[in-house]
């Protein structure tokens, strides 16, 4: 067997099935993890194909029912990106003495999956991480868990749920999956050079990053730490966040992706409600608006569990669609992409940011980032 699929999502189903460990996972010229198999060990069985979620069409199902909601403890949503509708889930799992599974930054501030029960550790899976995380062993930690008898919340990009599904092969009871509205993902060797070039300019070792910072409210500013500094900048204005806004740096399946649409994957699908200011200008909020997407029954029972944490409304999907542009068609590939990662191997790390990774002037930009919140929010409502 020489491929699998020409439209890996690294998410690893291949790898921790193969009884005859000869898949491995490894690093493409781009930086995105993707499969590599040793053909002196591969006896051609073709399970790799059979569970690969990119050579079958996915089974998805129309969501039942759309929702607006945020969490009910401040606390707590300050630390999500959104409305806290993860957190809120999360939180019912763990007391129930269930194990919650999802993104988190490493000591070495690449990001993977890791598998909690403690609801202390909980803050380390919330808020976005605007880069592919690795799923590690999860597979088959969550699947020695489920035989166990414990109840698992898994969350991740649709694909990565996909690929949990394919290597499970099987239905459990006591699975709750939970997938994010995906714009697409940027390569783990992207990230660890641009915290590389930040902490040049910052004169310190990165050692916090949120991409989804709320100390002047819900939006797009991130944050970062050295031991002696804190910056806080808008999107716009910086070099990687520009170019993950714009597409310019997804991993080419995302391109293609077979989630991308109404339909979807788990049971729950969550997000950041865009647009609520104008769907629904009462229940706006500068700490954040979630958007959730109920998808099968499972996920009915899982809102019933959850709901009493979160204040909600009733939405439709069509509204929280009309801003969550994935909901609808993957994200086009833009021009730029063919040269995106050309020379991230090849030139200095300042140099590759200053040509490769360069953010258009934009006055507007700069305009709205100088602005105040409550000014920010009329002009949202009233565009």
């Amino acid at each position: 067997m020489e491929k699998i699929t020409d439209l890996c999502t690294g998410c690893r189903a291949c790898e921790q099935l193969c009884a005859h460990h000869a898949i491995s996972m490894v690093e493409d010229k781009e930086g995105f993890l993707t499969f590599s198999i040793n053909q002196e060990q591969c006896v051609d069985c073709g399970l790799c194909r059979l569970v690969c979620p990119q050579n079958t069409k996915p089974h998805l199902l129309k969501p039942q029912k759309a929702l607006a909601a945020r969490d009910k403890k401040d606390t707590e949503l300050k630390k999500s990106a959104s409305g806290g509708a993860f957190a809120a889930a999360a939180r019912v799992i763990l007391s129930q003495g269930g194990v919650v599974v999802g993104a988190a930054y490493n000591d070495d501030m690449t990001v993977s999956h890791h598998i909690i029960d403690r609801l202390k550790d909980l803050p380390q899976l919330q808020s976005s991480k605007y880069v592919q995380s690795n799923t590690t062993d999860t597979f088959k930690s969550v699947k020695k868990l489920l035989r166990d008898g414990r109840t698992v919340l898994y969350s991740g990009t649709p694909c990565q749920i996909a690929g949990l599904k394919g290597f499970l092969r099987k239905d459990y009871d006591n699975l709750y999956t939970m997938d994010v509205i995906c714009h697409g993902v940027a390569s783990p060797k992207l990230f660890v050079k641009y915290l590389e070039w930040l902490s040049g300019k910052m004169g310190g070792k990165i050692i916090y990053y949120d991409f989804r910072d709320k100390s002047t409210g819900w939006g797009l500013d991130y944050m970062t730490k050295t031991k002696t500094k804190t910056k806080t900048k808008p999107c716009s204005l910086d070099p990687y966040y520009h170019h993950f806004l714009a597409g310019d740096t997804y991993r080419e399946c995302c391109y293609h992706c077979q989630y991308s649409q109404k339909e979807r994957v788990s049971d729950i699908t969550i997000g950041d409600y865009w647009g609520i200011e104008k769907e629904h200008p009462s229940f706006y909020s500068t700490k954040g608006v979630s958007c959730l997407l109920v998808n099968t029954e499972k996920g009915k029972h899982l809102w019933n569990l959850i709901s009493s944490e979160l204040i909600s409304l009733e939405s439709t999907f069509d509204k929280v669609a009309r801003a969550n542009h994935n909901l609808k068609s993957p994200t086009l590939r833009p021009v730029v992409r063919d040269n995106i990662y050309k020379q991230i191997d090849k030139l200095p790390v300042n140099e590759y940011f200053e040509s490769c990774m360069k953010v258009p002037f934009n006055i507007k930009a700069r305009i709205k980032s100088m602005l105040p919140g409550w000014l920010k929010v009329f002009i949202k409502k009233n565009k």
